[in-house]
């Protein structure tokens, strides 16, 4: 049995459109015995809600959060100091942000909303979404917080995910790889954004889509075609999962 992860956006799907290659290849190295996980920066109802059908199990929260068929693999939430730092730092950074849990989300910043007095009463949260004024504010807010922060820009939209440091996606598959008991040799993960590095670096085969960025190719065993050029049919094809 081989394990595959897929990242969503930008290798997977385009917004909530996943190729008709890539869904009928997916279908086929399942239907072989193989697991496949999305592994994102999403939340996991939203994996569950758009592309269930896609997996066995997922890795949400660019990490943070790991199951299997609705079993918990992986839990690591965030402390409330760390929450209390970020959220003070955004606030200097005149940034919006948007906190996830496994089914509520809270907003602050110049997006309003109760995240403070709801976060005071013990909500636990994995990872949030940035949002920006600008391109030029993003380059600020992303040099200030680099310390504990990698962002995920979204295309041309002025937002980003998060990954906090001290967890992010290869951490996480890791540690799928260690409680299902497969091997390293036994692992693929396709993804195209600069939180994908780790997932790559971690598994014993890393493929990036080719309309990824340069430093996520250069972590790559293979890069595909672009996403919008059956880039997930054809990397399955090179290593012979698809005749």
């Amino acid at each position: 049995m081989k394990v595959f992860f897929f990242d969503i956006d930008g290798t997977l799907a385009e917004g909530l459109e996943v190729p008709l290659s890539a869904a009928g290849a997916i279908k086929q190295i399942r239907e072989d015995g193989n697991l496949v996980f999305i592994c994102t920066g999403r939340p996991v109802d939203y994996v569950k809600k758009n592309f269930g059908d896609y997996c066995d199990g997922s890795i949400c929260f660019n990490g943070r959060y790991a199951e299997l068929k609705g079993e918990e693999l992986y839990n690591v939430t965030l402390s409330d100091d760390i929450v209390r730092d970020l959220v003070k730092r955004l606030d200097e950074l005149e940034a919006g942000y948007t906190f996830y849990n496994n089914g509520q989300s809270f907003s602050g910043g110049y997006r309003d909303s109760e995240y403070e007095s709801l976060n005071l009463q013990g909500q636990l949260v994995y990872n949030f979404n940035l949002y920006f004024k600008s391109f030029e504010h993003f380059e600020v807010i992303k040099e200030k917080m680099n310390d504990i922060c990698i962002f995920n820009p979204h295309g041309a939209a002025l937002s980003a995910d998060a990954t906090i440091k001290g967890s992010d996606k290869g951490i996480a598959i890791k540690e799928v790889l260690r409680k299902l008991q497969i091997e390293l040799n036994d692992s693929y993960a396709f993804g195209d954004g600069a939180n994908d590095v780790s997932m790559l670096k971690a598994v014993g085969h890393g493929i990036c889509m080719g309309n990824g960025l340069e430093s996520t190719k250069e972590v790559s065993e293979y890069v595909t075609t672009a996403i919008d050029n059956d880039g997930v049919y054809n990397a399955l094809v090179h290593y012979g999962f698809i005749k």
